[in-house]
């Protein structure tokens, strides 16, 4: 159990340290990626698809206590590697755009 705390708060740190340093962003607005990636499951509010929400309620981000307590590093965690039924699109898109999903993430669930 610690050694998995201790490789999350690496990918933390790690994720953290990339955004200090200044992460390569492809210019495509954030509403593009969303609706590219995201919009699918989460909806174009971030609501989550009417559908899948009761299957995972987490789709609705406005649910999600990762989301809430505003966790950047746990957050583009999860849209780089995915996690559950989740995919990972750290090899589809840059840093900087995950981090982009990750502002636009947070931003919808505050709504």
């Amino acid at each position: 159990m610690r050694s998995a705390r201790v490789a999350q708060v690496a990918i933390v740190l790690a994720a953290a340290l990339g955004a200090a340093c200044g992460a390569p962003i492809s210019g495509v607005a954030v509403e593009t990626l969303w609706a590219e990636h995201c919009a699918a499951c989460h909806g174009e509010d971030g609501r989550g698809v009417r559908a899948r929400r009761t299957v995972e309620p987490w789709l609705d981000l406005a649910r999600s206590p990762m989301i809430a307590r505003r966790e950047r590093g746990l957050i583009f965690q999860r849209i780089a590697y995915g996690y559950a039924a989740m995919p990972g699109f750290a090899h589809k898109l840059p840093r900087g755009d995950i981090e982009k999903l990750v502002e636009l993430a947070v931003r919808l669930a505050g709504r």
